[in-house]
């Protein structure tokens, strides 16, 4: 027998007993007819009341079922959009990439050009000179009119680049540096350039650091190799004397009518560059925006920022694992 049959039962019962014991006037089975209809209503109303507490217990766990496939669905949507944002900034980097590509190409040609010209005007005059008679060529000669001790006393621009300085805003950009790139792009509107790059190297050197300075090297940089002492309260390296290196060797290679680039943000420079610019230096500062200082910049006749240039010097861009 079902709960809600026995309540009806029981209330039937309970009817009864009222009934019956008001007719023959028996208190006592008139009194049990009551307490049984209290019973059986107090019964009923619990019954009810689970029955109630049973749906939203359906409801809530309907809910909680629909809750956890909303959330898997937008962890999903948020994946692919994850997915799609690397693809478009991947996207994005190699057009930048391919771009910077054509620049450098571009600047190739015009370097290649510039000097096709040039050979061609050596030429030129080796051609007339030849063509002279004897006593002619003499003269010029004594009149110091050939044109190679005109070449030699060209101006340069001399790049000095801060290896450590270079290799931490490099980090911080997140790229691969193109080292060809970099003198390619530093080489603009340069006639002649000297590239020096200022390194620590330990000792003994390893390979990585010894293919390092060979690449350096192909690319037509000189490299200064500098000491290097552990720090006495960590596991990193510290250049010894590389700004002095690179201050001193300014202030004593530097003439008037050369052009100076600076590949440091450090403003233990400022004495440096204020020297050379009194003597009718220009100087342009090349580093990252975050670790340039602010006097330097001041001080500086020009300022490049390689947050600014970073695609044309990348190999490629590096992406955080997360």
């Amino acid at each position: 027998m079902k709960l809600t049959q026995a309540i009806s039962v029981t209330a039937g019962f309970s009817i009864g007993c009222i009934i019956t014991g008001s007719i023959i006037k028996q208190p006592m089975l008139r009194s049990l007819g009551e307490v049984t209809g209290f019973g059986a209503i107090s019964l009923g109303f619990i019954v009810k009341l689970n029955s109630v507490n049973a749906d939203k217990e359906k409801q809530l766990t309907a809910f909680k079922q629909e809750n956890i496939c909303l959330q898997t669905k937008f962890e999903k949507t948020q994946n692919e959009l994850n997915k799609l944002g690397k693809k478009f900034q991947t996207q994005d980097t190699r057009q930048r990439l391919h771009l910077a590509n054509i620049q450098k190409l571009q600047h190739q040609q015009k370097v290649v050009l510039a000097t096709v010209t040039t050979l061609e005007q050596k030429l030129d005059f080796y051609e007339k000179a030849a063509s002279q008679k004897p006593e002619n060529i003499k003269v010029n000669y004594n009149t110091n009119s050939v044109l190679p001790l005109t070449q030699s006393q060209e101006s340069m621009t001399r790049v000095y680049i801060d290896g450590n300085n270079l290799s931490f805003a490099v980090d911080g950009l997140q790229i691969e540096l193109d080292y060809d790139a970099l003198r390619i792009e530093l080489s603009q509107d340069a006639s002649r350039t000297n590239f020096k790059y200022y390194t620590g190297i330990h000792s003994p050197m390893n390979d990585g650091q010894r293919r390092f300075i060979d690449y350096l090297k192909y690319q037509r940089y000189e490299v200064i190799g500098l000491p290097i002492l552990a720090r006495p309260d960590s596991k990193s390296f510290k250049t010894v004397g590389d700004d002095v290196k690179i201050a001193v060797d300014i202030i004593g290679e530097v003439k008037k009518g050369d052009d100076v680039i600076l590949v440091s943000g450090d403003g233990d420079f400022i004495p440096v560059v204020e020297e050379v610019q009194r003597r009718g230096v220009k100087v342009t500062v090349v580093a990252k925006k975050s670790m340039l200082s602010e006097q330097l910049s001041q001080v500086a006749d020009e300022v490049i920022y390689l947050d600014d240039i970073q695609y044309k010097l990348a190999k490629y861009r590096k992406f955080d694992a997360a």
